[in-house]
């Protein structure tokens, strides 16, 4: 696993594996734990479904990354997997 970011944000990853159809993970990073929510809701109502296993799915901590790690986990209607996240400690308070 690769990450590439500037200034301490890393928002791009790599991965070494197979590549096979809808491989795609797609993050996209909130100012704040209601921005996670709001994401979560506008995607379920434009036909997303909850991701799940592995500690993802609906907005909540997930603990096994970081306490202050807060994010949501679709898959869009082509089943690609769409990311929600907020990372306190990358935000000034």
């Amino acid at each position: 696993l690769k990450g590439f970011g500037c200034k301490g944000r890393i928002f791009f990853w790599l991965r070494q594996g197979v590549v096979e159809g809808r491989a795609a993970h797609i993050g996209f990073v909130a100012d704040s734990r209601e921005q996670v929510d709001a994401a979560y809701a506008a995607a379920i109502a434009a036909g997303a479904t909850e991701a799940t296993g592995g500690g993802m799915g609906a907005p909540g901590a997930r603990l096994h990354y970081d306490l202050r790690y807060y994010a949501a986990n679709v898959l869009d209607p082509d089943g690609y997997s769409l990311e929600f996240v907020f990372k306190s400690w990358q935000h000034a308070s």
